[in-house]
C-alpha cells in the first residue's frame, strides 16, 4: 500500500511540473524570435486557458513462492497492468511587473481515469482470471504561483531566473484509504498533498533563425502529515509524515523560426527524484526520467497565439506520453 500511495504522489507532482516546464519553454522560444525581452511587458496581463493530455502505463509481476526445480515454480504469480490516463484543464495569469519581472498564477482542475488488469490465482482447477478495476474521478489541483526576472535585456544570451511554488490545494493521495478490494482508489487524487519549492535558471540565446536554450532547476517537496496509515510499524494511525522525493531537472533544446507568425522548438528533458521518506525512513526507488519534447507556437493575432508541446517517455520511469495545448491572449 505504502508504495503505492507514495508512486500516486509522485507521479502527479511530476505531471504537473512536466507541464509547467513545456508551457515556458514554447512560450520563451516564441517571444525571443520576436524581442529582446522574454518576459510579459510591463503593465500587460496575459490570460492562457490551458489542456494537457498525460498516459502512463506500466507492467509488474510479483511471486510468492519457490522454486523447486530449475523450471518448476511453486507459489502464487500476480501480473497487474496500471494504464493511468490525467486530463487538466488549467487557467493561469501573467502579470508584467516590469520589463523584467514577471508573475503567474495558474489553477489547475484534474481528472483522472485509472485502470489495472490483474491476473488472478483462483486457486481451483480453472487455472488464473484476469480482473479489471478502474477508479475515476476530477477535481481541484495544486494552485501554483511563479516569479520570473530577466537578468539582462541588452544582449544575448538572455538569462531568466524563476521561482515556483507549489500549493496542496489538491485531494492528496496521503489522505484516501485504497479499497479493501480492489487495492485501488475509488475515488483518484488530484494532488500530491504537499507544497513545494522549484528554484530553476534559464538560458536563451537567439541566432538567427533559431534560439537555443537550457535550463536547469531544484525541485524541494516540504515535509507533511498523512491523514492514512501508510506505514504500520509506527504502531499508531493517521500520524505518519511522508517527504516526497526532491530532484533536480536539465533540459535543452533549440527553436526555429519557419516565418514570422510560426514557430517550433525540440528539446531533451532529464529529471532524477530522490527517494521518498515516511517518517524518517527511506522509501521507494531513485526514478531517472528523461523525455523527448517537440512544440510550435502559432501566432493567431498580435494579442493572441496557439502552443502545443508534445513530450515522449525515454526512460521506464517517465509518462509514455503528454500533451500541452495553451492559447496566450495579451491584455
Amino acid at each position: 500500500m505504502k508504495k503505492r500511495i507514495l508512486s500516486a504522489g509522485l507521479l502527479l507532482s511530476l505531471t504537473v511540473t512536466a507541464q509547467a516546464q513545456d508551457r515556458q519553454v514554447v512560450d520563451a522560444v516564441a517571444r525571443a524570435l520576436e524581442t529582446q525581452g522574454v518576459m510579459t511587458p510591463k503593465g500587460k496581463l496575459e490570460i492562457e486557458p490551458s489542456f494537457s493530455y498525460s498516459q502512463n502505463t506500466s507492467d509488474r509481476i510479483s511471486i510468492l513462492g519457490f522454486t523447486q526445480v530449475p523450471t518448476l515454480l511453486v507459489g502464487i504469480i500476480e501480473a497487474e497492468d496500471a494504464d493511468l490516463t490525467t486530463f487538466t484543464w488549467g487557467l493561469a495569469a501573467r502579470y508584467g511587473l516590469t520589463n523584467r519581472i514577471e508573475l503567474e498564477l495558474r489553477v489547475p482542475w484534474v481528472y483522472r481515469y485509472d485502470k489495472f488488469t490483474r491476473l488472478v490465482p483462483t486457486g481451483g482447477n480453472g487455472g488464473d482470471e484476469t480482473r479489471t478495476f478502474t477508479s475515476n474521478g476530477g477535481g481541484l489541483g495544486d494552485v501554483e504561483a511563479a516569479i520570473r526576472y530577466q537578468f539582462n535585456l541588452e544582449s544575448a544570451p538572455f538569462w531568466i531566473g524563476g521561482l515556483r511554488v507549489k500549493s496542496d490545494t489538491g485531494e492528496s493521495p496521503f489522505d484516501k484509504e485504497l479499497n479493501n478490494i480492489t487495492r485501488v482508489y475509488d475515488d483518484p487524487p488530484t494532488g500530491s498533498g504537499a507544497w513545494a519549492l522549484e528554484p530553476s535558471l534559464t538560458m536563451i540565446y537567439p541566432t538567427d533563425p533559431a534560439v537555443l536554450f537550457g535550463t536547469a532547476g531544484y525541485t524541494w517537496n516540504m515535509e507533511a502529515d498523512a491523514g492514512v496509515d501508510i506505514d504500520s510499524s509506527n504502531g499508531e494511525s493517521g500520524n505518519d509524515k511522508y517527504d516526497l522525493g526532491d530532484s533536480f531537472f536539465l533540459g535543452m533544446g533549440m527553436g526555429f523560426a519557419v516565418n514570422n507568425r510560426l514557430s517550433f522548438s525540440l528539446g531533451v528533458n532529464h529529471r532524477t527524484v530522490f527517494k521518498s521518506t515516511v517518517n524518517g525512513r527511506k522509501s521507494g526507488d531513485m526514478l531517472q526520467i528523461d523525455s523527448l519534447t517537440t512544440g510550435f507556437s502559432l501566432a493567431m493575432t498580435e494579442k493572441t497565439s496557439i502552443n502545443m508541446s508534445l513530450q515522449a517517455g525515454l526512460t521506464e520511469d517517465a509518462p509514455d506520453v503528454q500533451v500541452n495545448f495553451g492559447m496566450p491572449i495579451m491584455f
